[in-house]
């Protein structure tokens, strides 16, 4: 009799609990819960995330979960909330304002459920980056993750990079990409500017494109390697003539913005080993590095004839400033980067560091008001007021992963990583 008695009693609460069942059971089945703001959105830090944030429930159902209960709380970032907890109303939506702080550059806020009786049910997480002054913040996801290259016309005020096989320009703020949509611009590759700021793209079909109206609009040069369909090695030197390279192709240049081409040294060979740079000295030779070692060659005659001049090391990038100084990077056992007065005939030893590793250099020597940052692959960036002094040189970011640099328009440096799709932003704020 007492064992019939249990086994009615167990049966009667199976029923119960299938007739009524755990309201919050009920709720986590019927309801998700999810914040409307797009997650890893991105704003400077203070910075309030849109105009308001949307929390909101969904359901299949006509019952709407207005008796809900939601705490709210910053769980990284030190930041500012208008609501900290709150009912939702009668369709399922609580909505509140969050301004971002300054404790981290990733920064999150959280809403936690509960039911009418007080059980928690279950959370949901708003994650968001906080760009800030003076510091190195990633991206790693959106456009810019791709980068592979960057102009910037600091009077017209705008920045163009490509990435990805598309040409974005830079929006309101700096770390905020919009694509160029053209008829001209398909598959574009890289990106150079001039002195006179006329902008040349390359296509992955082996087209030249430019603007000479700061990006406005995009016209076709004529088409370096008529019969080659593939892509072409571009280099714009200080004199503005744009050059190009083919593997199976000689060297070209053009004086008037891509209108006519004109073959240099058909003989010696010099972009065997590699495209680098192009440099025209006050004396109105021209000094060419290529992209592998030791290349390094003067021409007094345009071109036509070219004198292979020594280097120190394992040579493999040259950069020249306004008082016709060459600087040129050789990695032997770590990198050194060399001066030379005297137009390559000589060099002296200036500064040294020890990468983790080698690579080619991309834009290794960058610019910016009275400073150069100087990108070594495997190392880092180093400061300098003047490369050619030892004793003037900082070391300003130490990230072994790094190996191209860019300085957009406003003066932000965007380095890239080699081992990741990350570009690091560094904004200063003087």
């Amino acid at each position: 009799m007492k064992k019939a008695f249990l086994f009615l009693s167990l049966l009667c609460l199976i029923i119960s609990c299938e007739r009524y069942p755990d309201p919050s059971i009920s709720v986590l089945k019927d309801y998700s819960f999810t914040f409307q703001t797009t997650q890893g959105n991105k704003y400077f830090q203070g910075e309030w995330v849109g105009d308001s944030i949307l929390f909101k429930a969904y359901t299949n159902h006509s019952q709407v979960a207005d008796s809900i209960y939601v705490l709210f709380d910053i769980q990284l970032g030190d930041g500012t909330i208008t609501v900290q907890s709150a009912y939702m109303n009668t369709f399922g939506e609580v909505s509140l304002k969050w301004r971002l702080g300054t404790g981290s550059f990733d920064q999150k806020l959280r809403a936690r459920i509960y039911d009418l009786s007080g059980k928690y049910l279950t959370s949901a997480t708003l994650a968001v980056y906080a760009y800030r002054n003076d510091g190195w913040d990633p991206s790693a996801s959106g456009p810019d993750a791709g980068m592979s290259g960057l102009v910037a016309d600091t009077v017209n005020k705008v920045t163009y990079m490509v990435s990805n096989n598309t040409l974005y320009r830079q929006g309101e703020k700096y770390f905020i990409w919009n694509a160029v949509t053209d008829a001209n611009v398909i598959s574009p590759r890289t990106i150079n500017i001039d002195r006179n700021r006329v902008i040349y793209i390359s296509t992955w079909s082996g087209e030249l494109i430019k603007s000479t109206d700061h990006g406005l609009s995009w016209d076709k040069c004529t088409k370096p390697y008529p019969d080659r369909s593939e892509y072409i090695y571009v280099y714009v030197s200080n004199d503005n003539y744009v050059w190009v390279y083919a593997w199976d192709h000689k060297t070209r240049y053009s004086a008037d913005g891509g209108s006519t081409w004109t073959d240099i040294d058909p003989q010696s060979g010099i972009t065997a080993q590699g495209f680098g740079n192009i440099f025209r000295l006050k004396d109105g030779s021209l000094l060419y590095h290529g992209g592998n070692c030791c290349n390094l060659n003067r021409s007094f005659d345009n071109g036509l004839t070219w004198t292979k001049l020594t280097t120190p090391g394992f040579s493999n990038k040259i950069y020249v400033n306004d008082k016709d100084e060459i600087f040129l990077c050789s990695q032997s056992g770590g990198t050194t980067i060399y001066k030379s007065t005297d137009y390559g005939l000589t060099f002296t030893s200036v500064y040294s560091v020890f990468p983790q590793w080698n690579t080619s250099m991309e834009n290794t020597f960058n610019k910016w008001g009275h400073f150069y940052y100087i990108l070594i692959p495997g190392y880092g960036i180093l400061k300098t007021s003047d490369p050619g002094n030892p004793d003037s040189y900082t070391e300003f970011y130490r990230n072994s992963d790094l190996f191209n640099l860019f300085i957009d328009h406003n003066g932000v440096l965007i380095a890239k990583t080699l081992s990741t799709n990350t570009v690091f932003y560094y904004k200063n704020s003087r």
